[in-house]
């Protein structure tokens, strides 16, 4: 597998995400859009993507916490519904999905509209704390089985956060497999994977591994 040669190396890094209270807050539907358009982009990454870490609760069948505010304050699980499959996959960027998610709530907001929520929307932002976890890749087999190993905090910062707030303009795991070795297939199959349908980074790796392993080991 590494018999095309060595590439540039990719030196791995991790990042927590620690919350910030923005002070906005929505009791309804309109104070919801309001709030979408006043936040920063590092609050719609907190809410839309940064639920593919484990550690961030949130329930298995909707993706995101304007989803679930939707569903369990506002009871409009059809909303929700669509608010939940916004896309975020590639080249989607926060503010590409801010303007989705407007979009989605403004033209499904019908069933809501004049309803108070029972708890309040509180929009958080973060300011990520980015690590180096002094590990560097610079083969075909030490890449596939560093995917297999990193930390999640560093999967997800290599694989989500860095492309989706616009830092580049694909995730790095398709960039290096393109720029080292040529490898567009498989870099492309991996930019299709949408990291805003995981509740689980393990599950994402699980479909970035399958994907490497189906491609670099045939």
């Amino acid at each position: 597998m590494d018999s095309v040669g060595k590439g540039v190396e990719l030196d791995l890094y991790g990042a927590y995400y620690p919350p910030i209270y923005t002070g906005i807050k929505a009791m309804d539907i309109d104070g919801l859009i309001q709030g979408l358009h006043r936040v920063d982009g590092l609050s719609i990454f907190y809410h839309v993507f940064h639920p593919v870490l484990s550690s961030h609760i949130i329930p298995d069948d909707v993706h995101n916490d304007f989803a679930l505010w939707i569903r369990e304050e506002l009871n409009d699980p059809v909303l929700a519904h669509l608010v939940s499959d916004v896309p975020g996959e590639e080249p989607k960027t926060v503010e590409d999905v801010r303007k989705d998610l407007i979009r989605i709530i403004s033209d499904g907001s019908n069933e809501v509209q004049g309803r108070r929520a029972r708890r309040p929307f509180s929009f958080l932002t973060c300011i990520p704390v980015v690590y180096p976890i002094d590990i560097k890749v610079r083969t075909l087999g030490e890449f596939l089985d560093q995917v297999a190993t990193m930390p999640g905090r560093a999967l997800v910062y290599h694989f989500v956060f860095k492309r989706v707030m616009g830092y580049s303009k694909t995730n790095d795991f398709s960039n290096w497999l393109t720029e080292n070795y040529g490898l567009t297939d498989v870099a492309s199959k991996l930019s299709k994977l949408d990291p805003q349908t995981y509740t689980d980074e393990e599950r994402m790796r699980q479909d970035i591994l399958d994907i490497l392993r189906g491609e670099l080991l045939k």
